[in-house]
């Protein structure tokens, strides 16, 4: 395959990726990316990720994280902050889909003395992709990778928190973290993400987690309670606010922003 058609095949899933979960267009792109580029994949593989988002600055980028998911696939993102108290923002898979939309309050969270992993999903921003159709949306292995990467630069607690597609993410990776992570944070968490089954993860989910989401924001409140109902943590919180909000755009919200900073604060130790 020429190098200008699979540029053009990879610009198509990416479109597609953002549309929806689970769509039939996705799946067939999916398909498509995986049984054309089996080369563009290996020349991608010999070369270091560059993180190229412009919403990072110059001295952040000194804290760039080059690490691999659970399943290898190579993965970037940026710590900002320094401490032994750790949170893992997983972002959203639209507006933008990438690590800038969690940097204002990764920045924030930064100057009160966290260390904060703002990081790209597969597929999404800088980060690679992976070779197999199977593991296209398996952003759970993101997560888990990022947990142990944290935990490799010297932090004792982690807080995770993800946004919409990163809040799946974060409710599906948490469960299997050993040890366990200190906490967990939904923003419009789906009970599904294709290959993910969040509602059947979050039944073994038992660090203390908060769920929210707008109750304009259908369906992702009924999931949200939903999500709450099956999670069997003895520290869990639901909360559905006024509004159409979805995921980041929550943190909006003075009483959803105040709430999440408290849960970080208390599920966080040095």
């Amino acid at each position: 395959m020429s190098r200008i058609a699979g540029t053009i095949l990879l610009a198509a899933l990416a479109l597609v990726l953002t549309a929806g979960f689970g769509s039939a267009q996705r799946s067939a792109a999916r398909r498509a990316v995986a049984a054309q580029s089996p080369g563009l994949h290996r020349a991608q593989a010999r070369r270091p990720l560059r993180l190229h988002e412009t919403c990072i600055t110059r001295e952040e980028r000194r804290g760039t994280l080059r690490f691999r998911a659970s399943d290898g696939v190579r993965l970037i993102g940026v710590v900002l902050g320094s401490g032994p108290r750790a949170v893992i923002l997983a972002h959203q898979g639209g507006a933008p889909p990438n690590l800038c939309g969690w940097v204002p309050y990764a920045r924030t969270l930064a100057a009160g003395g966290y260390r904060v992993l703002v990081f790209d999903h597969r597929g999404y921003g800088s980060s690679g992709n992976a070779a197999r159709s199977t593991r296209v949306i398996r952003v759970d292995y993101d997560v888990l990778g990022a947990i142990r990467a944290v935990r490799a630069g010297g932090a004792t607690s982690i807080v995770l928190a993800g946004a919409s597609l990163g809040a799946g993410a974060v409710l599906s990776a948490a469960p299997r973290a050993t040890p366990p992570v200190n906490g967990v944070i939904s923003l419009s968490s789906p009970t599904r993400l294709t290959r993910i089954n969040v509602l059947k993860a979050v039944r073994t989910l038992r660090a203390p987690a908060l769920f929210v989401a707008s109750d304009g924001d259908s369906p992702f409140e009924e999931q949200a309670q939903q999500l709450s109902a099956a999670c069997p943590s003895p520290d869990k919180r639901l909360m559905i606010v006024t509004g159409y909000e979805h995921g980041w755009e929550l943190l909006l919200d003075p009483q959803v922003r105040a709430t999440v900073d408290g849960f970080i604060a208390r599920h966080s130790s040095s």
